[in-house]
Parts: structure tokens; C-alpha cells; sequence
């Protein structure tokens, strides 16, 4: 647990001693924070902790937190903000898709190819007003204030390189969340649903043949050599998470503070999704170089193929999603068309 708490009442005993009174004295608020990473992830140094660090500084110290990460205060994160044990968690949607079934939208690649395209499509949609807050988040009375994505997943095979749509049929590859299995099956492989955790030793055994995955998550799984091909040209889509809190929390911090909080997601985003978008290319050329990537260059023809079949994925998804009175054909159009305006 990390918890830095200023006192409350320093500058107040300050000013006392010097003779004087304390006219902007105010009590230091503390508000729990719980997520599910290492206190090393990429994910909370670059970014949840940047954007508690800058909601403390914009404040003066006001506002502290009690970070409680690796699950410490409970896995269902969506469950500590409505009971009021955590004030801010971490949630990735694709972990709870009977609660977020609408985010699946953000896991298709038709709209974006970098990281900052898509975390900037997917906080369009999720901050408060946007698309996905009415229609799933603040329905379910939560605030979302950061917004981020994985980068693009690649289609990667351990043993068969893949140079076309006949080449990847039947292939058995790994994919998290809703969205992703889909695209794989509009490709004709078959998705396979099994932890990250369990990938190295799926893929070394040859029970499973790849992996859709991001370069940048590659070394902290042990991947680098295992996944050895790359179809080039096309990449798939991302998994999405937020921080959220719960609305009748944020509703009842100092309106100073509210801005605080509201002002501090987008900054960090930004920077985040650079970082992610040059560590994810620095460890493709890394492997390549090495020899322990190859990059199978599809033709244009080849790619246009795939991507029409990424598109209809996102299209039956959208229909599916209309079928069950969901909206999912709005909600893609909305994807599409975030960030055009700016």
C-alpha cells in the first residue's frame, strides 16, 4: 500500500505559532485508489500515478491518496466504487463484459492505427457526455477520468509464418476480451481463450499457434523469440481500460477539486499514448534486428482483405448489439467518427 497524507492541520498550527490566523488553512482529503498492476507496470508509472501526482500538485497538496495496487483491496473494481471501500479504481471492461458490454466497441481496428488514435476515440467516447458514458458508464452511475488503450495488436504466429487470409484458417490464437475472438474468427482462425499468464506455455507446448498481441506487452510475458512471425499491414484492435469513480463521490468533492480531477486525464493520456506508441515499435525493430521476428509484408490487395473482413466483424458486432436493444450501430458510428473534428 502507498499512502502519502500531509497533515492536515500544519499550516494551520503555522500560522498559529507566528501570531496570526489561518485563513486558507483546509483539511487534506484522502481518497483510496485500487488496481490491479504491479507497483513496476509501465501502466501505473506512465500512467495512473502521473495523473494523481498532478491532481496533488494542481491542489497544493490538498488532495492525497492511498494507492492499493495488485488487487490488494479485491478483484471486482467495479463493485469497491459502488460500495465505497475504493473512491477510484482501475476497471478493463473486456474482465467484466456482462457490465461493459458496449466497450467492446473500442477493440475493433477499422478506426484507428496508433495507440494515441485510439485511446483519443475511446476518451471522446467515454468522458463524461460522450457516447459510452451515456450509453454504458454513467448509466451505471460511474465517472470515468482517465481513459486508455493497450497499442494495436498484431496477428503473430510462433512456427507458421502467415502471408495471407487462406494461410491464417484453422490457426488456434490467443485473443482477450469480446471483440477480438470475433476478428479472428472474420479471418477464419480460432480464437482461443486462455490468461496472458498461460500464453508462454501454450504457445512452447504448440497447443496453441499464436497470439493477437501488442510488441509492447511481449517482454513482460516472456514472449520475444516465442512469437516469431508478424503478419505486416494489418493490425488489430486494442483492449481499453479506465479510472472511474463513482458519481455520488465525485459529486460530493469541493468544486476546486472536481476540476482538478477532471482537468488531469487528458495530459497524461496524451504523453501515455506516446510512450506506448514508440515503446510498441522499439521492441518490433528490436526483435527484428535480432532475428527473432519476421515480418510477412501482405500486398495491398491482401491487406484491403483483411481489413473488409475487420470491418464486417465490427458490423455484426454493431447488429448484435442493436438485437439486444443496446444501440451497437450508434455506438459505432461514434467510433468512427471521434477526433474528426479536431
Amino acid at each position: 500500500m502507498r499512502s502519502v497524507v500531509f497533515p492536515a492541520f500544519r499550516g494551520a498550527a503555522m500560522a498559529l505559532a507566528l501570531g496570526g490566523t489561518p485563513a486558507v488553512a483546509q483539511e487534506t482529503i484522502t481518497l483510496k485508489v485500487a488496481h490491479p498492476l504491479p507497483e513496476t507496470h509501465y501502466s501505473w508509472e506512465l500512467g495512473i500515478k502521473k495523473m494523481l501526482d498532478s491532481i496533488t500538485e494542481a491542489t497544493d497538496g490538498r488532495v492525497q491518496f492511498e494507492v492499493y495496487p495488485a488487487n490488494q483491496l479485491g478483484r471486482d473494481a467495479y463493485g469497491l466504487l459502488r460500495s465505497g471501500i475504493a473512491d477510484m479504481a482501475m476497471i478493463v471492461p473486456l474482465y467484466a463484459p456482462d457490465k461493459f458490454p458496449l466497450t467492446g466497441v473500442t477493440e475493433f481496428s477499422s478506426f484507428y492505427d496508433t495507440t494515441c488514435e485510439a485511446a483519443e476515440k475511446y476518451w471522446e467516447l467515454a468522458r463524461p457526455g460522450g457516447a459510452l458514458d451515456a450509453a454504458e458508464y454513467g448509466a451505471q452511475g460511474l465517472r470515468v477520468v482517465f481513459a486508455m488503450t493497450t497499442a494495436p495488436q498484431r496477428y503473430m504466429t510462433s512456427s507458421k509464418p502467415v502471408s495471407s487470409l487462406g494461410d491464417a484458417g484453422g490457426l488456434k490464437i490467443y485473443a482477450a476480451g469480446s471483440a477480438l475472438p470475433r476478428a479472428l474468427r472474420a479471418v477464419g482462425s480460432i480464437p482461443i481463450s486462455i490468461t496472458a499468464s498461460e500464453l508462454y506455455d501454450s504457445v512452447s507446448r504448440g497447443t496453441v499457434d499464436g497470439a493477437l498481441f501488442p510488441y509492447s506487452s511481449t517482454n513482460a510475458y516472456k514472449l520475444g523469440g516465442k512469437l516469431r512471425h508478424e503478419v505486416g499491414g494489418v493490425k488489430f484492435g486494442v483492449s481499453s481500460w479506465f479510472v472511474g469513480m463513482s458519481e455520488s463521490r465525485f459529486a460530493a468533492l469541493p468544486e476546486d477539486v472536481q476540476q482538478a480531477i477532471t482537468a488531469a486525464g487528458l495530459p497524461v493520456q496524451q504523453s501515455f499514448c506516446a510512450w506506448t506508441d514508440e515503446d510498441d515499435e522499439n521492441i518490433r525493430q528490436s526483435l527484428i534486428a535480432s532475428g527473432e521476428l519476421t515480418v510477412s509484408e501482405l500486398p495491398e490487395a491482401e491487406v484491403q482483405l483483411w481489413r473488409e473482413r475487420l470491418l464486417k466483424a465490427a458490423q455484426e458486432w454493431a447488429a448484435e448489439m442493436d438485437a439486444a436493444g443496446k444501440n451497437g450501430t450508434e455506438l459505432l458510428e461514434a467510433m468512427a467518427q471521434a477526433g474528426a473534428g479536431e
